[in-house]
C-alpha cells in the first residue's frame, strides 16, 4: 500500500508544473462537495416547513434555493472536468515525450535486453493507462471523497446514532478494496507484458510478410498469435472478474448497513424522536452516498491499471542513459574534427551473459585517411569492433584512442560527430528525399543536400522522381530500390562529412549493377577519411590499405590483399572458398 501511494505521488508529480490549474480544480471540487448536503437539508425543510407547517415563504424560497444549488453544482462539475482533463492531458503529453526521449538515450544493451514490442507498447498502451489514472481517477478520488465527507458530516449532524451503523462496515469495505487492488495490479502488469509481446509479434509479422508468404508460415504465425491473444484474454478476464466482484460485494455491505439504518430510523420516527423532514433528509443523504461509493469502488481497477503502467514507465525512466564520458570528463580533441588516427589497444569485450569473448586482446592501428577492412566468418567479432568504435558498448578492458585521446573520455555527442555510417540495412524515414539525406541536420541548405546527392551518384535517379528532392519516399524508403536506398545513405554520409567512416557490408545485398553504382559512390566517399570496412565480398576490398582477418574475436592475420594471398593463411582460405562459391553460382 505504501508503495502504491509513493508511486501515485510520483505520478502526480508530472502534473505539478500545472499546479495553478490543479488548484482551481481542487477548489471547485470542494465547492461542489459543499453543495451536496444542501439537497437533503432543503428536502428536510420542504417536508417540515412547506408540507407540515404550511409555511408560504418556504414554499417558493426552498425550491428556488434547490434550483440555484443544482445550477452551482453543474457549473462546478464543468470546471472540474475541463480543468482536470487539461492538466491530465498536459501531464501525459509530457510523460510520453520523456519516455520517448529517454528510450532514445538508453544504451544499445538496454534495447537489446527487452522484447521487441515492449518499448513500443509503453507509449501505445502503458501511457494511456496512466492517463486514465491521472484524469478520471484523480477527479473521482478527490471529488467523491469530499462528497462522502460532506454527506457523512450531514448525517452525523442529523442523527449520529444512525450514522455509526453505516460507518461500521467501512473496515470490511477497506479490506475488500485492498485485496482487490493487489490482484488487479498483478493482472495489469501481466497484461502489459503480454501486450508488449503481442505488439512485437504484429510488428515482426508485418516486416517479415514476404518470408511468411514464401515459406508458407501463415498457419504457424497464426497459431503463435492465437496463443498470445488467448493469454491476453485470460489475464484480461481475470482482472475483469476481480473488478466485477469488488463492486457488488461493497454494494451488498452498504445495502445491509442501509437496511439497518432505515429500520432504526423508522422506529425513531414512530416514537417522535425523528421528524418526517429529518427522516426524509437523512434517507436522501444516505442514498446519495451510494453513487460516490460505487464510483470510488469501480475506479480502483483504473487506478491499479494506471499504477501498473506507471511502474513500468518509471522502471524505464530510472535506467541510466548512455554515459557521456565513462572514463571521466575533461578530454577533448585538438579541433572540431579528428585527424582520424585510430588505435585499438588490447581491447577485450564480451556481451552480457556470455562467457566467450566477442573481441579478445585486439590491438590495431589505423592511420589517418587509411582504409582498413575487417574480414572473417560470422561471429568472428567484426561487427562488435565497429560497435565498440561507435561506443554502442564499452570494452571490459583495453582502450580505443583517436588522435591520442581516449574516445570514452570524450563527450558522446562530440565523438559521434566524428563518425559517419553506411550499413547493409539502410534505415530511411517516411519523409522527403532531402529530409532523409539531411537527417539530423534540418537547417542544411538545399544546395548542400544536392551536392551530397551528386557525390553519392544519387541525383541521376532523384531527378526522375515526381518532385525530385522533395519526393516522399514512404516508410523506410519503400518506394525506392535497394541500390537507390543505399545511395541515399551514402549521400547522408557525404553531407555529414565526418573524418571517420564505417561501412558495414554496404553492398552485400545488391545486384551487380546496383553494386557498381554504389561502389563508385563509396570510392569517392572514402577519400581522405579513416575508413573501417566490414566486408562479406572479399573482391570489394582488394584495394584496402590493410585487411584484418578475425577469428573468434582475435586478430589472426593482417596485411594487404596480395601479401595475404601469398602467405596462404586464413585470408587465402577465405578467398579461395568464396571464389569457388562464386564460380559454382
Amino acid at each position: 500500500m505504501k508503495g502504491s501511494i509513493s508511486l501515485y505521488r510520483r505520478l502526480l508529480g508530472t502534473a505539478m508544473p500545472y499546479w495553478r490549474v490543479m488548484l482551481l480544480s481542487v477548489l471547485t471540487m470542494i465547492a461542489a462537495a459543499a453543495l451536496e448536503p444542501v439537497l437533503p437539508a432543503l428536502l428536510k425543510g420542504l417536508v417540515d416547513l412547506s408540507m407540515i407547517q404550511k409555511d408560504k415563504t418556504a414554499a417558493w424560497r426552498l425550491p428556488l434555493l434547490l434550483m440555484l444549488a443544482f445550477l452551482g453544482k453543474g457549473l462546478a462539475e464543468y470546471v472540474i472536468n475541463v480543468s482536470s482533463q487539461w492538466v491530465a492531458n498536459k501531464a501525459v503529453a509530457d510523460l510520453r515525450q520523456r519516455v520517448f526521449e529517454h528510450q532514445m538515450a538508453l544504451p544499445l544493451a538496454a534495447h537489446q535486453s527487452e522484447p521487441p514490442g515492449r518499448m513500443l507498447s509503453r507509449i501505445l498502451y502503458d501511457i494511456p493507462q496512466v492517463g486514465q489514472a491521472l484524469s478520471t481517477a484523480w477527479i473521482i478520488v478527490i471529488r467523491d471523497s469530499l462528497v462522502i465527507i460532506g454527506l457523512v458530516g450531514y448525517l452525523l449532524y442529523s442523527a449520529w446514532e444512525l450514522t455509526l451503523l453505516i460507518v461500521a462496515v467501512a473496515p470490511v469495505v477497506a479490506w475488500i478494496i485492498r485485496v482487490a487492488s493487489a490482484r488487479l495490479r498483478s493482472s495489469n502488469q501481466d497484461i502489459q507484458d503480454i501486450t508488449g509481446r503481442l505488439t512485437g509479434m504484429v510488428d515482426a509479422s508485418l516486416v517479415g510478410i514476404k518470408e511468411i508468404k514464401v515459406f508458407g508460415a501463415h498457419d504457424y504465425e497464426s497459431r503463435r498469435f492465437r496463443a498470445v491473444v488467448e493469454r491476453l484474454r485470460r489475464e484480461t478476464m481475470r482482472a475483469i472478474r476481480v473488478s466485477s466482484a469488488n463492486v457488488p460485494l461493497v454494494q451488498v455491505l452498504a445495502a445491509m448497513a442501509v437496511s439497518g439504518v432505515i429500520y432504526v430510523a423508522t422506529s425513531l420516527s414512530a416514537n417522535d424522536r425523528l421528524s418526517p423532514g429529518e427522516f426524509i433528509g437523512f434517507v436522501t443523504a444516505m442514498s446519495m452516498l451510494f453513487e460516490p461509493i460505487r464510483r470510488l469502488t469501480n475506479i480502483n481497477a483504473t487506478i491499479q491499471s494506471g499504477l501498473a503502467g506507471a511502474q513500468s514507465i518509471y522502471a524505464l525512466l530510472d535506467l541510466p542513459p548512455e554515459p557521456e564520458s565513462p572514463a571521466g570528463p575533461g578530454a577533448s580533441l585538438p579541433g572540431p574534427l579528428a585527424q582520424g588516427h585510430i588505435r585499438f589497444e588490447q581491447l577485450c569485450f564480451r556481451y552480457p551473459g556470455q562467457d566467450a569473448w566477442a573481441v579478445d586482446d585486439l590491438t590495431l592501428d589505423i592511420a589517418p585517411g587509411q582504409t582498413v577492412a575487417l574480414v572473417g566468418s560470422s561471429g568472428s567479432g567484426k561487427t562488435t569492433v565497429v560497435s565498440l568504435l561507435a561506443r554502442f558498448f564499452n570494452p571490459e578492458s583495453g582502450r580505443i584512442l583517436v588522435d591520442g585521446v581516449r574516445i570514452d573520455a570524450l563527450p558522446l555527442s562530440q565523438w559521434r560527430e566524428q563518425i559517419a555510417f553506411v550499413g547493409q540495412q539502410v534505415v530511411l524515414f517516411d519523409d522527403t528525399v532531402a529530409a532523409n539525406i539531411a537527417y539530423g541536420r534540418p537547417d542544411v541548405p538545399l544546395d548542400r543536400i544536392e551536392q551530397a546527392a551528386r557525390a553519392a551518384h544519387a541525383m541521376e535517379f532523384i531527378e526522375r522522381l515526381p518532385q525530385g528532392l522533395q519526393t516522399e519516399i514512404g516508410e523506410n524508403g519503400a518506394r525506392l530500390s535497394g541500390g537507390q536506398r543505399q545511395r541515399l545513405a551514402i549521400a547522408r554520409a557525404f553531407l555529414k562529412d565526418a573524418p571517420i567512416l564505417i561501412l558495414d557490408e554496404a553492398t552485400s545485398a545488391l545486384d551487380t549493377e546496383s553494386e557498381r553504382q554504389v561502389q563508385a559512390a563509396l570510392g569517392t566517399l572514402v577519400q581522405g577519411r579513416s575508413t573501417l570496412v566490414i566486408a562479406h565480398r572479399l573482391s570489394t576490398i582488394e584495394g584496402a590499405d590493410q585487411i584484418v582477418v578475425m577469428d573468434n574475436g582475435r586478430l589472426v592475420e593482417q596485411g594487404r590483399h596480395q601479401e595475404l594471398l601469398a602467405r596462404g593463411g586464413a585470408y587465402a582460405r577465405l578467398y579461395r572458398m568464396q571464389f569457388k562459391e562464386e564460380s559454382s553460382d
